[in-house]
């Protein structure tokens, strides 16, 4: 068990538990175990929790969960070898292995870019396991996505000096390759054995992002751990199309139609453009949408941190105490516990 300070004065209980093929997840509790249960899910492919996301709920009445999906933060193994079983599927059992050992009835999930993908296509798996969802930088995960952040006639045209130099790695015939093709190349780089060849792969993977992650572009710094996570495990899920099913989460979204959807985009996401909402918007007319005029990818600016808050307080209000509270958080150390067979729940 790992042990952390807590913020405004509140414990903070740090976990690791087992999880199939031998992987191992942290994840964490904030709050109060008495309140409403919320799991945070974290953004990437592969950019680990973040401790921010705890300022999007009230503390004293929210039980939070962050964690760190696989092959990325505390989560082990890291990386490359967390490969042959990292897969949307596998990522939903995790969430689904975590609620039982909560036991946890139904959670409310919130999730940014990556993270609300996961929360979506796990609410359409699992509907009666959500009591709500709070979406940023909402990604539908769907080629169409992939095309504007990878492709020639995307981003690149807005940011063009930057995605020259993401290009800057690969060979000339490369570069002159499709979507796919450029995908693939940066494939073999960031699971290279050379270490100098994945780790200079990793920098200008990251970096082209990070420079498109808001309007007006920021000197970019090289991460360290952070970014390899995000490199290698970002390539490995749009190489497969997050594991989804062509056009999957909006033909499927009509599961959703009776939980409560809040989402805060901002209208000149260059990562994920504001379409998607559009779209996700005509199938489910009781989702709310706060755009935010002048807002890109990034998150936890200040207009979005006091929306968010106003939603999740207003949330909170409407949920009885004995109502989706963390009913047992176990102080053993997780890390012992055995993956065994569960029955259905």
């Amino acid at each position: 068990m790992a042990g952390m300070a807590g913020m405004a004065g509140m414990a903070v209980a740090g976990h690791f538990l087992p999880l199939s093929h031998g992987q191992t997840m942290y994840y964490e509790v904030h709050g109060n175990r008495r309140g409403p249960v919320a799991l945070v899910l974290h953004g990437g492919p592969g950019a680990g929790l973040s401790p921010l996301s705890v300022q999007m709920f009230d503390l004293t009445r929210w039980c939070v969960i962050l964690y760190d999906q696989r092959g990325c933060g505390r989560s082990k193994p890291f990386g490359v070898p967390s490969l042959s079983h990292n897969t949307t599927d596998d990522l939903l059992d995790d969430m689904e292995r975590l609620r039982r050992v909560l036991r946890v009835k139904k959670w409310y999930l919130t999730g940014g870019s990556w993270g609300s993908t996961l929360a979506l296509v796990y609410a359409e798996k699992y509907p009666y396991r959500v009591s709500g969802l709070l979406l940023r930088a909402l990604c539908l995960m769907d080629d169409t996505e992939s095309a504007w952040l990878y492709e020639r006639h995307g981003a690149a045209q807005i940011f063009p000096e930057e995605y020259k130099r993401f290009l800057a790695p690969l060979t000339a015939s490369e570069r002159a390759g499709t979507m796919l093709e450029i995908l693939r190349a940066y494939q073999r780089r960031l699971t290279s054995p050379d270490k100098k060849i994945a780790t200079e792969a990793a920098a200008a993977w990251t970096g082209y992002e990070d420079a498109v992650i808001s309007l007006v572009p920021k000197p970019v710094t090289f991460k360290g751990k952070k970014d390899i996570s995000v490199a290698i495990l970002e390539n490995h899920y749009f190489i497969n199309g997050g594991f989804l099913k062509p056009g999957q989460i909006l033909a499927d979204a009509h599961r959703l139609r009776r939980i409560p959807i809040d989402v805060i985009h901002g209208r000149y996401d260059m990562i994920c453009p504001y379409r998607s909402v559009a779209e996700l918007s005509k199938i489910l007319p009781q989702m709310k949408v706060k755009r935010v005029e002048d807002g890109g990818h990034s998150g936890y600016f200040k207009e979005e941190i006091g929306y968010i808050r106003k939603v999740t307080d207003a949330f909170v209000k409407g949920v009885p105490r004995s109502k989706g509270t963390l009913k047992a958080v176990r102080t053993a150390n997780l890390s012992k516990l055995k993956t065994r067979k569960r029955s259905r729940e």
